[in-house]
């Protein structure tokens, strides 16, 4: 089994670096990646965007998916939670990555940056 990456920086970064490439590069606005340890009990880290359409969310998940398959991390699917690209918030659990792809009405409405704000932002390039 591999460690959890909480107790591997290392490896905490580098998939918090993959994510953010994928969003990068299928076109999202607004990354936001969130360090929620110092302000929730058992959240580590949400990572969100924005989309303009379900077409762009469903790619962008799918690459999110493919691309995390390597760092065996346990992945609960959503499709229960009704949360989906035709519902504009698509939401990838990965226990401690909490991925939220949303569209700019969606992400405006909930406002998770506002909600989170107490949370550390870290800056990815």
């Amino acid at each position: 089994m591999s460690p959890s990456p909480k107790n591997n920086p290392e490896n905490t970064m580098e998939i918090l670096k993959t994510i953010h490439k994928i969003m990068q590069d299928k076109k999202c606005e607004e990354i936001a990646v969130l360090n929620l340890e110092s302000v929730h009990s058992y959240l580590s880290f949400f990572l969100i965007c924005t989309v303009n359409s379900a077409v762009q969310a469903n790619a962008v998940a799918r690459e999110i998916k493919k691309a995390l398959k390597s760092f065996k991390l346990p992945h609960k699917e959503t499709d229960k939670t009704g949360t989906s690209a035709s519902s504009g918030w698509t939401l990838l659990d990965y226990g401690e990555f909490i991925v939220h792809i949303m569209t700019p009405e969606k992400r405006e409405y909930y406002n998770l940056d506002r909600l989170w704000r107490d949370a550390e932002r870290i800056e990815l390039s």
